[in-house]
C-alpha cells in the first residue's frame, strides 16, 4: 500500500470504528427489563413535559425524539425511575459516574428498549481492526525490506576532496 493510500484508509477505519457499537436496543416490555439494565424510553409529548417539570430539561434528548437514556433502577405502579449519568467523579485513579434518578409517569412510554450486545457488529469490528493491524504490519515489513533510497558507503578519502565550503567574492 503506498503512504499516500494509508492516511485515507486509516481516516475510514477511524471513522468507522468510532461511529459503530457494539450494542443494539431490541425493543422489550416494561416488565421484562430488570434493574441495572441499560434502557432507553421514547416519551409522549406529556412525558416530556413532566420531566421538564421537576427540573430534569438536561437529562433529554429532544435531538429527533424525545428519548431518556440511562440505567433502569425501578418500577412502581405508576412510575418508573431511571437514572441517567450527570457527572463524572474521578478521584487519583478510580473514577465514578454519578447520576440521578428521574422518575416517569408509566402512562407516557411510548416505547422501552434495552441494550444487547450485537455480535455481529462486535465481530466485524474486530475482523476490521485485525485486517487493518495485519495491513500496518505487512507494509512496514514490505518497506523496510525494499529502502527507496540507496546510501553510498562511507568513504574517508572521497569524502576529504570535496569542499565543505566555497567563498565566493566579486561577483
Amino acid at each position: 500500500m503506498k503512504p499516500k493510500l494509508l492516511l485515507p484508509t486509516f481516516a475510514a477505519v477511524l471513522v468507522l470504528s468510532t461511529t459503530t457499537g457494539c450494542f443494539n436496543y431490541v425493543p422489550t416490555e416494561i416488565g421484562a427489563v430488570p434493574p441495572g439494565e441499560s434502557v432507553r424510553l421514547f416519551l409522549t409529548r406529556a412525558g416530556v413535559d413532566a420531566i421538564n417539570e421537576a427540573g430534569n430539561e438536561e437529562a433529554l434528548s429532544t435531538l429527533f425524539e424525545p428519548v431518556l437514556s440511562g440505567e433502569f433502577v425501578r418500577r412502581t405502579d405508576a412510575d418508573l425511575y431511571v437514572r441517567v449519568p450527570t457527572v463524572r467523579r474521578q478521584v487519583g485513579f478510580h473514577s465514578a459516574q454519578l447520576g440521578q434518578d428521574i422518575r416517569v409517569p408509566a402512562g407516557e412510554v411510548v416505547q422501552i428498549e434495552r441494550q444487547e450486545l450485537s455480535r455481529a457488529k462486535t465481530g466485524a469490528l474486530v475482523g476490521g481492526t485485525a485486517a487493518v493491524l495485519t495491513g500496518l504490519i505487512v507494509f512496514i515489513l514490505n518497506d523496510a525490506r525494499q529502502p527507496e533510497t540507496v546510501v553510498p558507503p562511507f568513504d574517508p578519502v572521497e569524502d576529504r576532496r570535496r569542499p565543505v565550503v566555497i567563498l565566493r567574492f566579486g561577483h
